[in-house]
């Protein structure tokens, strides 16, 4: 059976005019633009993304390189825009044009590689949160051990709750290590 999709299935665009930046421009008018954005991010995100909100939980190593990154790729905008310019009086416009695509080449190869960072960072992250939730129950657990160990008088129960309290701190020590490593710069 096929699926038939109807006009009802498909979502709604509502259709907005662009507003001249005029003195006379009415604060609040919206332009198509800024309706998509409000509609995938809130104002928050919005100001968290321009105040640069994501590069804080990068490491120092992986925010120079990322700040590298973008710099290179500024560079070859501009020189985009300056083959483009040149494109209209040159003689040979195949040698510019093969110099535009190498640095669209380029900026998508140091964006690859920007987001690659970014991903690593949030499995970094992951695995930080992984591990502090973790270490929070082996300390319950640690708490709760010794407690049964001094509350208890059967020498075989003191001893399986001494053997589950170390056990449980070589796990949190071992997650500690971790965690220091994650989070060094």
């Amino acid at each position: 059976m096929k699926n038939i999709i109807t006009s009802a299935d498909q979502p709604k665009v509502e259709s907005h005019t662009f507003q001249k930046t005029e003195p006379n421009h009415i604060a609040g008018a919206e332009t198509i633009l800024a309706h998509q954005a409000k509609a995938f991010f809130t104002r928050e995100e919005r100001a968290n993304f321009y105040a640069g909100q994501d590069r804080l939980t990068l490491q120092s190593g992986n925010l120079d390189r990322v700040k590298e990154l973008q710099e290179a790729n500024d560079g070859l905008q501009r020189q985009i825009a300056k083959c483009e310019k040149e494109l209209k009086t040159t003689k040979d416009p195949l040698a510019l044009l093969g110099e535009i695509e190498h640095c669209h080449i380029m900026i998508a190869r140091n964006t690859g590689e920007i987001l690659n960072v970014y991903s690593m960072n949030e499995s970094r992250l992951r695995r930080v949160a992984e591990l502090d939730a973790q270490n929070l129950e082996i300390h319950h657990n640690m708490t709760d051990s010794q407690g049964q160990f001094i509350s208890t008088r059967d020498m075989s129960l003191r001893t399986q709750h001494a053997a589950e309290f170390f056990l449980n701190k070589a796990t949190y020590e071992r997650n500690i290590e971790e965690l220091r490593n994650l989070t060094q710069s």
